[in-house]
């Protein structure tokens, strides 16, 4: 995620996780430590999929992540959650 918002013209970040065997809980709790030490200014929108993905919703809802279930909706989430910190930003005015 460092290496992602280096880039200034990252305007939202999409993870994308088919945990299969890897415990979703798991990665959602990396994701989260990773959030809280570099508090991101965009957006970050989680799609998660596997084993205990209903326990990995419940730890991004507590830090306000969003999260979607099917890969059509976390693009649109992303989408439109870029599209709005832009707005709210004054960009493409």
């Amino acid at each position: 995620m460092r290496i992602i918002l280096r880039d200034s013209n990252v305007r939202a970040i999409l993870i994308n996780i088919f945990g299969g065997i890897t415990r979703c809980d798991d990665v959602a709790a990396g994701i989260v430590m990773a959030y809280e030490q570099l508090k991101p200014e965009v957006p970050i929108v989680v799609r998660l999929t596997g084993t205990n993905e209903e326990k990995a919703k419940v730890i991004l809802k507590k830090v306000n992540l969003e999260s979607a279930d099917t890969l059509d909706n976390v693009v649109k989430k992303a989408i439109r959650l870029a599209n709005l910190e832009n707005a709210e930003a004054g960009v493409g005015r």
